[in-house]
């Protein structure tokens, strides 16, 4: 989910214009982002609002050493 996130954001980054209404985030998500990811407006929102750089896959999580381990 991380990773669609980055990428629905990467797509919207790279064809919306600011200061145009004909290429807006919802004409964004109609014509190229549902083409690729078919999803919600809903969902297409949420994740541009996702803020990707504090969540990190746990692969790429650094360890706290403080923290106790079972095994």
């Amino acid at each position: 989910m991380i990773h669609r996130a980055k990428l629905v954001q990467d797509m919207t980054a790279e064809h919306y214009e600011p200061g145009r209404h004909d290429r807006c985030k919802k004409w964004v998500f109609l014509h190229i982002v549902s083409k690729v990811y078919p999803m919600s407006e809903r969902t297409f929102f949420r994740y541009l609002a996702m803020d990707i750089s504090d969540l990190e896959e746990p692969s790429q999580r650094q360890e706290d050493k403080r923290q106790l381990k079972l095994f």
